[in-house]
């Protein structure tokens, strides 16, 4: 008998490992790793998740197609086909801690930032970053910082990089920075 309980105990604790380590939405390319699936529900072709992580565990989006990746403490998203019938991101807002990578080719190849809250909106092509910003670009020729931004909006897929910050505040005054650096070439 007292191996019996043993065994049991040693199952469900085996269980709720299993359990603990998370998860994978694949949606074609796109893949979203998470510790807990809060809500998902599927309208049609769409699909909406909410999703959570754990310090040494955030939720992590993939979607190379978008040339994106990104790492947040929470996600809510919808997943849906693009203009040319792909399985894409269509909207996320991630919260907490959030790590946006976005790397394409030019303009702007490479775009890091961090901030609190991210927004994505693939219809309207853009990327906000809210509380906090830090946002670092880069193309064949520049190293562009942005720092000490309440705001910033980046424009993507357009014939030139478009990017609108909003700086914090300090005593009244604005103290948010850009600065260009040249390459070494």
């Amino acid at each position: 008998m007292r191996r019996l309980c043993v065994a049991i105990v040693l199952g469900v604790g085996l269980l709720h490992g299993q359990q603990s380590q998370g998860g994978l939405i694949q949606f074609g390319k796109v893949s979203i790793r998470y510790y807990k699936l809060d809500y998902s529900q599927f309208k049609g072709e769409i699909r909406e998740v909410e999703t959570r992580g754990i310090r040494g565990f955030p939720v992590r989006v993939e979607s190379p197609e978008q040339y994106f990746t990104l790492t947040c403490a929470r996600l809510k998203a919808t997943l849906g086909p693009d203009t040319q019938r792909r399985p894409a991101v269509r909207t996320a807002e991630a919260i907490g801690q959030v790590e946006f990578v976005y790397n394409r080719p030019q303009p702007l190849s490479k775009l890091n930032g961090t901030a609190q809250r991210v927004l994505y909106d693939d219809q309207k092509r853009t990327v906000t970053l809210e509380g906090d910003v830090s946002l670092d670009g880069e193309d064949e020729f520049y190293f562009i910082r942005w720092r000490d931004n309440e705001r910033i909006v980046v424009y993507l897929e357009e014939e030139l990089q478009r990017v609108e910050a909003t700086a914090k505040m300090r005593d009244g005054a604005p103290i948010g920075v850009m600065t260009i650096e040249p390459k070494k070439q």
